[in-house]
């Protein structure tokens, strides 16, 4: 048993070990919300020791780098909540895009710094209410008791961030194009671009 473990010892030593600074590195650059490098590391050595065996690892680094983000993923599925504002790279996260094209991905990732760049622009209290009543899925009451208001005060903010983000968006969940006027050469009037 004691050679086993020895062995198990010097496979994570020679394949896994020289690659922590930049799985580190990966994890500072992504900024991780709530969750600590340290402990992703750590985890990260628990779970590839508890292999049954190494022989079906063929790319080490490859796949400490899979187990790290595997626990990254994890840990945003069981807060039930990712903050828009704490990733800062979506892409390299691969949250939602993982099978997506190219085209997609990148589309995606913008429509993300859209919404955190809109929501950022909402009054603090606003902003928590419209984040905890709809991304993380808390009842009003709920929302009312963490952040020590009254259920109507809740409600208020919600209809107040909706209409906010309803102005800045329009209906249709796209950035407004600011529409430009210019004059119609035979009436004079203005109009609007797209109408006649």
């Amino acid at each position: 048993m004691t050679d086993n473990i020895r062995e198990r010892a010097g496979w994570i030593a020679r394949n896994v070990m020289p690659h922590e600074a930049a799985i580190r590195g990966w994890l500072r650059r992504n900024r991780v919300y709530d969750l600590d490098p340290d402990d992703v590391v750590q985890e990260m050595y628990a779970r590839i020791v508890s292999l049954d065996s190494f022989d079906c690892v063929r790319d080490p680094k490859r796949y400490a780098f899979q187990v790290a983000h595997s626990i990254v993923v994890d840990h945003y599925r069981r807060a039930r909540i990712v903050s828009i504002f704490s990733v800062g790279n979506v892409e390299e996260l691969g949250l939602a895009t993982q099978d997506a094209d190219p085209e997609t991905k990148v589309s995606f990732g913008e429509e993300i710094k859209e919404i955190a760049t809109a929501i950022a622009t909402l009054p603090s209290r606003t902003q928590q209410v419209l984040l905890l009543r709809r991304v993380a899925g808390l009842s009003q009451k709920e929302t009312a008791d963490q952040l020590a208001i009254a259920e109507k005060t809740v409600e208020k903010h919600l209809a107040r961030g909706v209409m906010m983000l309803m102005n800045q968006f329009g209906r249709g969940g796209k950035v407004s194009a600011h529409t430009s006027t210019r004059e119609t050469p035979s009436t004079g009037r203005d109009i609007r671009d797209g109408s006649a």
